[in-house]
């Protein structure tokens, strides 16, 4: 059975309160689904047990820090070099996510850059990278919606 499976309609609605504002007090939690606050830390503790809740976070902007471009890339990697090419894109602090995929592609990653002509340095530098073999970005215009989680 799956986690998700064993969790109820209080856990999820406790699950999207904090989607929308991880900073909400136990007590405000309560107050807007009618329990008392001992329940959200009782129900709260259950879920980090079981891993549910991973920490609590701060969703920041990065157009307000200035990248102003966003791009998803797809590569073709030399299976022999896959986790030397994935360890030197985990100390790219550009790099913001790492996916080992099927298909055509290996690898997909997202990635921030400053500007177009910030991206397109980034991407000649990739493309430079020993082991890779094969890109194609897709420069992502506009965000209609963006969620890190399916609830």
């Amino acid at each position: 059975m799956s986690i998700f499976g064993e969790l109820d309609d209080l856990d999820l609605e406790i699950l999207r309160l904090l989607q929308i504002n991880a900073r909400l007090s136990y007590r405000k939690i309560a107050e807007r689904l009618g329990v008392s606050p001992a329940t959200i830390l009782v129900r709260l503790r259950r879920l980090k047990k079981k891993g549910i809740v991973k920490g609590f976070t701060v969703e920041i902007d990065p157009y307000k820090l200035g990248y102003q471009s966003l791009a998803y890339m797809l590569l073709k990697v030399d299976p022999r070099k896959l986790r030397k090419v994935i360890s030197r894109f985990m100390k790219e602090p550009y790099i913001v996510e790492i996916y080992e995929i099927t298909g055509d592609y290996h690898l997909l990653i997202k990635l921030w850059a400053r500007d177009p002509g910030d991206l397109a340095n980034i991407i000649d530098r990739i493309r430079l990278i020993d082991g890779v073999n094969d890109t194609n970005t897709l420069y992502v215009l506009k965000i209609n919606k963006e969620s890190k989680n399916p609830i």
